[in-house]
């Protein structure tokens, strides 16, 4: 796939997933009841990452692709650009890992999160601190204050190549294995789970959750899951592959594996129509 294509590509599914985040964002200003709802909250911290991608990193792999070079040529813009994106990719996983695994929580245990102060405070608001904090600081210091390597940024490859730390085996495949193809199982298993629970405790004759109210939730759940497994998973699988039996599996396919991740920044805000019913109804009366 060529670069000029890539740059097409992502212009393309760029400019209306920024007009339908800011629907998004409007409509969570404007409704009280969407943005008061706990379901939500983790909905509205996703798209608000998502926003800062779609509007500040998705520039600069889009400028490498159109003018085939990095520019500015320097080590803090790449410095800037590698750790700014890794942190951001890495939020969006440990964000939508802990929404898959909270939709158990209000599905099966409501009472565990509506309870009381205390809790809604360690299960709902801790983890998405711990999730937006989490890797930002990791990067910081193994890419900007990088104590155990000295990169050589290339400045004609996208995302200036790969920093020094990749090379360190222990950091390089911590790092994978922790920030990326963990976040990434558990969204998987999480969902998984989820569909069975929900279909042995409808099928059962003691049945402790309403159907009907939470069929919605799952779907959505679903829905918004299965485009991270879709971008992330074959990259997962390749470098799973790489680093422990091949590591010249999918070598030449690679870059074209890394670029699909890319998509989902630029189709989550569509997909997450699906989470806000009552704005996708008014988007089609109005059409």
């Amino acid at each position: 796939m060529g670069d000029l294509i890539k740059f097409i590509l992502i212009l393309t599914f760029e400019i209306p997933a920024i007009f339908v985040s800011i629907l998004i964002f409007f409509h969570f200003a404007v409704h009280y009841k969407s943005r008061s709802k706990l379901k939500n909250h983790g909905w509205f911290i996703l798209l608000l990452v998502n926003f800062i991608q779609l509007t500040i990193d998705l520039p600069m792999p889009m400028s490498f692709y159109y003018i085939n070079r990095i520019w500015p040529k320097t080590n803090a813009y790449c410095v800037w650009w590698t750790w700014f994106e890794f942190s951001l990719n890495t939020i969006g996983l440990f964000l939508m890992s802990w929404i898959s695994i909270q939709r158990h929580l209000f599905i099966f245990y409501p009472q565990t999160i509506f309870g009381n102060t205390w809790k809604k405070w360690i299960l709902h608001i801790l983890p998405i601190i711990l999730c937006l904090s989490w890797t930002p600081l990791f990067y910081f210091i193994i890419v900007v204050l990088s104590p155990y390597c000295v990169t050589i940024w290339d400045f004609n490859s996208v995302i200036c190549g790969i920093p020094c730390y990749f090379t360190a085996n222990f950091i390089g495949q911590f790092d994978f294995i922790f920030n990326i193809a963990f976040p990434v199982m558990i969204i998987m298993f999480a969902n998984v789970t989820l569909i069975i629970r929900v279909i042995y405790q409808k099928r059962s004759r003691h049945q402790t959750i309403h159907w009907q109210r939470h069929r919605r939730m799952v779907l959505q759940l679903w829905i918004v899951s299965s485009l991270y497994m879709a971008c992330w998973l074959p990259m997962t699988i390749t470098q799973l592959i790489q680093i422990t039996l091949m590591p010249s599996f999918m070598i030449d396919q690679l870059e074209t594996i890394l670029f699909i991740v890319y998509f989902t920044p630029l189709l989550l805000p569509i997909i997450c129509l699906s989470v806000l019913p009552e704005l996708l109804t008014k988007i089609r009366s109005f059409i």
